[in-house]
């Protein structure tokens, strides 16, 4: 027990530390400050909130992972058994639908972003959750059925494409594309990741037949294609959801209340803010409830184990409470500022730095500790995490800085998402089933939390002052865009992996057969 918190806290560190020590390093440099130079620490506050909110984070992560593996992946992959093996379709439907539904109606990930655009909160996320929830159900069938994954991916990608050309065509919403690829990648957060994975590992363990280890992954990409739809949808049918964007004033108050304020509800002068308290619960309590429901019929664990997945669901709230308060007071505030300050640099400067930022976000996101565990755990150690997560740095680098670029000379999303789909689709025909699978998974799970609270806002900032507006519909078409980038990179980056294993493995086949030929074979009599 105790060497599993250590080992939390230690992973936790080296995932939150590095982007921490890059932000601090480029603000004493003056790239992009957020206080004054260490030569002049005459107002350090900005300092002291991103250290208070790098130890947040580090807490919060670390319990997470404890949590996760004790409560939302449990729970996940005891739903996904007894459900595979129920003969009633319809119960299979309605309670995947429920959970994928309700547990992405209340993702932190969406609620971040709800605050942030001119659009009803409640349409917007009654939209993406009924996405999610009806491609939930798609997936848990399909493993099922036991369909081949890649003909899914092929078929629905197409479906979204061609929903796409409608809005592409419209002179007045096709603004608003970058949002809508944004909203498949914010769905699958800290929340909704552990839950969605287990859930398609349980399935899978029972009725994914000799491809039970490909079919534990794909749900989570499926589940992202889903909000794609149901966000075109929307803004099709009712084109004045969206009003132009603005960029809020960083308010000011000390580290404590910043903190308490992120922590606690307000419903003052009008405004919707539930708070981290109240929002973590809002994304685990359906989850409890639907599972004790359908628990209480069909499962009926004894009460040791009930205890122990409620007690790690317990300490996943106070993780996520840590994490995401860490996420609202201290890296948001930062994120705009260090985007503000970095868009007087020149373009070049402004691109490497992003392309490094890149580099370190991806390992403080929570769900992707998760995904990679599990991609370990489920290849039996032969994809290893480390090398899951260097191929996910490199992914999520390279999306930020083609993100920096695309804001700052302002051209069509549709230059990288069309070409990085049509190769992520090729790639699907030479790699390896597995890698297929987990590389849409990676896809939906590296924009999490600190995407949407730190990059986001960081490249608003640079879009804000190089425009020279704080308000206007043109930051849904040029500064969003960068969450639907980390969704896209990993999925190329992951089935590249894939390609290199599998050319390397061919080489080391074809090299030990011929070792295993010996010249005095043509010398052998056969009677």
């Amino acid at each position: 027990m105790k060497n599993r918190y250590i080992s939390a806290f230690v992973t936790s560190c080296f995932s939150i530390l590095p982007i921490i020590l890059i932000i601090y390093i480029l603000s004493a440099t003056g790239l992009a400050s957020i206080g004054p130079s260490f030569k002049q620490w005459s107002d350090p506050k900005y300092y002291y909130l991103l250290a208070a909110g790098a130890a947040a984070l580090i807490l919060g992560l670390t319990f997470f992972q404890i949590g996760a593996n004790k409560g939302l992946t449990k729970i996940g992959e005891y739903m996904g058994s007894s459900m595979s093996a129920q003969k009633n379709l319809f119960i299979v439907i309605i309670f995947s639908f429920a959970l994928g539904a309700l547990i992405t109606c209340a993702e932190p990930s969406i609620l971040i972003v709800a605050d942030d655009v001119s659009i009803n909160k409640f349409v917007l996320l009654a939209s993406i959750s009924i996405g999610v929830g009806i491609f939930v159900v798609i997936g848990i069938i399909r493993t099922i059925l036991k369909k081949s994954l890649k003909t899914w991916y092929l078929l629905f990608y197409f479906i979204v494409f061609s929903v796409i050309c409608l809005l592409q065509i419209d002179k007045n919403n096709h603004p608003f594309l970058p949002f809508i690829f944004d909203a498949g990648g914010i769905t699958t957060g800290s929340a909704t990741v552990p839950f969605i994975l287990a859930l398609g590992a349980g399935v899978a363990s029972v009725r994914g037949g000799n491809q039970s280890k490909e079919n534990s992954f794909g749900l989570v990409g499926l589940a992202s294609i889903g909000p794609i739809l149901t966000m075109t949808i929307l803004i099709l049918a009712k084109p004045s959801s969206f009003t132009p964007y603005s960029v809020n004033p960083i308010s000011d108050g000390s580290i404590g209340q910043r903190f308490v304020n992120a922590l606690l509800p307000d419903f003052s002068n009008g405004s919707i803010h539930f708070g981290t308290l109240i929002e973590v619960i809002m994304a685990l309590l359906p989850i409890v409830i639907i599972f004790l429901l359908y628990e209480r019929i069909f499962i009926k664990l004894s009460a040791k184990k009930l205890g122990e997945m409620m007690f790690g669901f317990v300490i996943s709230y106070f993780g996520l409470v840590f994490f995401l308060t860490g996420v609202a007071a201290a890296m948001s505030p930062i994120g705009q500022l260090v985007g503000t300050s970095l868009a007087g640099q020149s373009d070049w400067i402004i691109i490497l730095v992003c392309f490094f930022l890149g580099l370190v976000t991806i390992l403080c996101e929570p769900a992707v500790h998760v995904l990679t565990t599990q991609m370990e755990q489920i290849s039996e150690g032969q994809i290893k995490k480390k090398t899951v997560l260097i191929a996910l740095s490199i992914g999520v680098g390279v999306a930020i800085c083609l993100s920096a670029i695309r804001t700052l000379f302002e051209f069509s999303i549709m230059w990288y998402i069309v070409p990085g789909y049509i190769i992520s689709i090729l790639l699907m025909f030479v790699v390896p089933d597995i890698y297929t699978a987990m590389a849409f998974d990676s896809g939906g799970t590296a924009s999490g939390p600190m995407a949407v609270s730190f990059i986001l806002p960081m490249i608003i900032g640079i879009y804000s002052v190089r425009i020279g507006q704080t308000e206007s519909v043109l930051f849904y078409e040029n500064a969003f865009g960068v969450i639907a980038m980390i969704a896209l990179t990993p999925i190329i980056a992951i089935q590249s992996l894939g390609l290199v294993v599998d050319i390397k493995n061919a080489q080391a086949l074809r090299i030990m057969r011929t070792s295993t030929q010996d010249a005095r074979n043509s010398e052998i009599i056969h009677f």
